[in-house]
């Protein structure tokens, strides 16, 4: 039984797409979208709280049929969201404006698919991620996130990058 579960994993995962990756990073964006939306409504920093709990919980929620996602940045707040070694290219070949595609692919070492898609700073975003963050709210992330890098953005700056391995 164990040969055939295996037989069955591998036939699974061979048929994540480009096309599947971008549905899930999608999907991934608009649940972490929604939900800061509301978070906002209430307070920042119950937006902050949102982003420290709920956007890992999503992330392994959205991660499945052989496509794991997540989020990354040079300038991370989380430090579990650093670039892993093929994403670092990519991503300064995009600060660069080197790449004007939605997003780019790599095959990775491990003979599967790397994705990355810019995510833009929008106005929302501001509020933690820019440069005039309110102090009490300063306090809030830095109590969450103590080597915060992830600041000093305005609207339309690359922030960081949705990725997917598959």
């Amino acid at each position: 039984m164990k040969i055939l579960l295996t037989l069955i994993i591998i036939s699974h995962n061979a048929f994540a797409t480009d096309e599947l990756a971008i549905k899930k990073i999608k999907e991934f964006g608009k649940i972490l979208k929604k939900e800061l939306k509301a978070g906002l409504k209430k307070s920042p920093e119950k937006a902050v709280e949102i982003c420290n709990l709920r956007a890992p919980e999503i992330q392994k929620q959205v991660s499945s049929e052989g496509v794991l996602i997540g989020r990354v940045s040079l300038k991370n707040r989380n430090p579990k969201n650093k670039p892993k070694d093929w994403m670092k290219d990519y991503i300064n070949q995009f600060h660069a404006n080197e790449i004007k595609k939605a997003y780019v692919t790599a095959k990775l070492e491990n003979g599967k698919t790397g994705l990355l898609k810019p995510i833009r700073t929008m106005p929302m975003c501001l509020k933690c991620h820019g440069s005039n963050i309110d102090e009490g709210l300063y306090k809030t992330i830095k109590s969450k996130y103590p080597n915060d890098k992830a600041i000093g953005y305005k609207a339309g700056d690359i922030r960081g990058f949705f990725w997917a391995e598959y």
